[in-house]
């Protein structure tokens, strides 16, 4: 099924709805933030009933976002037809009870390989730069004008999900959309400032702390820092500071891929993967039971910190190996 073909599957989804809930998965970034508001944007201007919910609320350096406020922790006790699941790659990604919304008409929008096409209707093209680019290419089937608060949302999530247009993802398409939304009138040295340079202080505090935990394998191939539970109650912060902290270790000169090691209250540990490009790491989550994009992905494992750090060591020291192997054997 093409592109175009689903985008009016998910247009036609959109326009019978009566009622909507917009989802995105926990700990949200940029754009699951920004896609689910650009979205609730162009609903709203429709007349639609939307509720827009994430378990993690909005992060602190997104809070500015036109519509945060409309964000809540949980669904209202309601009669949702359509519930929409925005960046997540499966359905369990928002972390939430989804028995009660098994009756309404699913609809995924999405840019994550391995997606599944969970939905009645699915948008997934792992090719997009983010999800907000499929939004707005949804905005525009349904016809809704993109104003300022919509164009804010969709450049604010492509700015972040290409880490600053810095990644592989900042492709064409991209710099097509956020040059788009400039002309809607979105000021890109304002929307900098916002999300990067408004950081609370104890979130530095916490970054010295996980700065201080750098460990390179042997051969500098990869890097990683730990965020332990002691460290968010001595710094008074959460999950959401941690955003781009695992951007450290992949900075590292020399080295292919970065990762963060976050403990979870069960003890498990919750890891995110950074790469340069030459090693995929959603095949290295994907033996985790993760995934993700080729440079970015995440995964939640068992062990102690040092018990899974040196499998990720040794599995991307054992990627590089395959790497320099396959470049003797071509050539």
């Amino acid at each position: 099924m093409t592109r175009k073909t689903r985008i009016v599957e998910v247009r036609r989804a959109l326009l019978s709805a009566r009622r909507v809930l917009l989802l995105s998965h926990k700990s949200p970034d940029g754009d699951a933030m920004g896609s689910s508001l650009a979205l609730l944007s162009g609903l709203l201007a429709l007349g639609k009933t939307c509720d827009v919910v994430n378990v993690d609320g909005v992060p602190a350096n997104l809070l500015w976002l036109p519509l945060a406020e409309r964000v809540a922790l949980l669904p209202e006790d309601g009669d949702y037809d359509t519930v929409v699941f925005l960046d997540c790659g499966n359905p369990d990604r928002p972390g939430l009870d989804l028995e009660p919304l098994r009756g309404a008409r699913w609809v995924n929008i999405d840019h994550h390989p391995g997606n599944g096409d969970f939905g009645h209707a699915n948008l997934v093209d792992p090719g997009a730069c983010a999800t907000a680019e499929l939004v707005y290419e949804v905005l525009q089937a349904l016809q809704v004008p993109v104003g300022f608060t919509a164009a804010t949302n969709i450049y604010t999530a492509i700015l972040t999900d290409t880490g600053c247009f810095r990644f592989s993802n900042a492709n064409a398409r991209a710099f097509e959309i956020a040059s788009r939304m400039v002309h809607r009138g979105v000021d890109p040295s304002w929307v900098a400032q916002m999300v990067y340079d408004q950081q609370p202080v104890n979130r530095l505090r916490l970054l010295s702390r996980v700065l201080e935990t750098l460990e390179l394998s042997p051969r500098d191939k990869a890097a990683c820092v730990t965020v332990t539970r002691e460290m968010f109650r001595a710094t008074h912060t959460g999950v959401e500071d941690v955003e781009g902290f695992v951007n450290y270790p992949r900075s590292v000169y020399g080295v292919e891929v970065g990762f963060l090691l976050r403990e979870e209250a069960d003890g498990r540990y919750r890891v995110a993967f950074r790469s340069k490009g030459r090693i995929d790491v959603a095949e290295i989550a994907s033996e985790f039971g993760g995934g993700g994009h080729r440079n970015a992905a995440g995964a939640t494992i068992e062990g102690t910190a040092a018990e899974i750090r040196q499998q990720i060591f040794d599995r991307v020291e054992a990627a590089w190996d395959d790497l320099l192997l396959r470049r003797r054997e071509a050539g």
